[in-house]
């Protein structure tokens, strides 16, 4: 069964960043990964590896149970069911990630399939990026829907790849590739929020590396490396990369100052009975003159859309991602998180995925000789 649902995963995560259905609706990547979470919950009916003996996955848990409440409360008060909608990518991405949480602690060379998709979806995405420098558009989409996916999704897969590898990659093909292509995806979205944790990101990177000669010898090499391979690419394409990321900075200014209206956020202020319990994130027309689009911001969402319980059980998910880590992992979240306080990627699969993956390399157990025992049974019983 695990090798039925692991050529499941990989190919699920190969076309992770194929967009072929219009944003808001599942995606073919969604559709091939469904017979990976059949394949785990059915032999997590046999032994379900202690999942929900750990905080994070009870706080998730609880999320989860806390959304579909408000949904259905919402579905029966105005007999919409467009609130579903919503619900749905809530409970698939829960699903999910217990399957991956379950395949993770089962299978030994999990992180290695994991890997090994991304980097495949990464450099599908970035072919599609060099079709789109080449032919002139101002900011590249790739294989997505629009800029800003295509930035959030490799910025999450570059955390997966440095937490795959203990935030310590080493100089091999695939990692290089794999970085390669997510740093010149997010460049060449010229997305000021993915760049800007980006920076997290590569200082997370950086600060873990700190501790050991050899590792600084690697930075010091890399970085270079991944430099010249940008300005190479961007040569190549004639200059693109650079024109969009100088028009980017120059609006920075005009941007941060729109943050207010352009992001939605007037609807809390305006709208403020509902940041109590939530006003769910269908039936907009409710919030006319200001509902035309989402709140661009996944806290934000979860505050306006799914109330103070909301927000609370979702703050909950992400420190207890991390507790008890070291700083760089830290910063590594910070990265994705900073892009979340200006963009709603909370239907964004991959960004569910990190977290499970990140909670995993930080707390999965090792022997006494400090090597990773990949063992199913509950580990660190009563923390994170």
């Amino acid at each position: 069964m695990n090798a039925i649902g692991g050529t499941f995963l990989l190919l699920g995560l190969s076309l992770a960043s194929f967009y072929l259905f219009p944003s808001g609706l599942p995606q073919p990547t969604d559709f091939v990964l469904l017979p990976f979470i059949a394949s785990m919950l059915l032999v997590a009916l046999r032994d379900d590896r202690g999942l929900l003996h750990h905080r994070f996955m009870l706080a998730w848990l609880a999320l989860v149970a806390w959304v579909t409440l408000v949904c259905l409360g919402w579905v029966v008060v105005y007999q919409d069911r467009g609130f579903l909608l919503y619900l749905l990518f809530v409970l698939y991405n829960f699903l999910l990630g217990v399957s991956l949480l379950r395949f993770l602690m089962s299978v030994p060379s999990a992180l290695a399939l994991i890997r090994g998709g991304l980097v495949i979806a990464l450099a599908v995405a970035f072919g599609g990026v060099a079709l789109d420098l080449l032919l002139g558009r101002v900011r590249a989409t790739g294989t997505f829907n629009n800029p800003n996916q295509l930035a959030f999704f490799s910025l999450c897969s570059l955390v997966i790849l440095l937490a795959s590898f203990d935030f310590r990659p080493p100089l091999r093909p695939l990692p290089l590739i794999g970085a390669a292509c997510a740093v010149g995806n997010i460049l060449a979205a010229s997305s000021l929020g993915a760049m800007s944790g980006l920076v997290l990101v590569t200082l997370g990177w950086l600060v873990a590396g700190m501790g050991q000669l050899r590792h600084l010898l690697r930075i010091a090499l890399l970085v270079p490396l991944l430099l010249m391979a940008v300005v190479g690419f961007d040569a190549v394409t004639g200059g693109r990369i650079e024109h969009n990321l100088t028009a980017r900075f120059d609006r920075a200014p005009e941007k941060v100052d729109g943050i207010y209206e352009d992001r939605q956020y007037q609807r809390m202020v305006i709208f403020p009975q509902y940041n109590l319990l939530g006003a769910g994130e269908g039936s907009r027309e409710r919030f006319a003159p200001y509902g035309k689009a989402e709140i661009h911001s996944s806290f934000g969402t979860m505050l306006f859309s799914y109330g103070v319980p909301g927000l609370a059980l979702f703050l909950t998910v992400l420190a207890l991602t991390v507790w008890g880590a070291p700083p760089h992992a830290w910063l590594m979240l910070a990265g994705p998180m900073l892009y979340s306080v200006t963009h709603n990627g909370l239907r964004t699969t991959v960004f569910w995925l990190m977290l499970v993956v990140l909670w995993y390399c930080l707390h999965r157990p090792v022997d006494q000789a400090g090597h990773v025992a990949n063992v199913g049974r509950p580990w660190r019983e009563g923390r994170a």
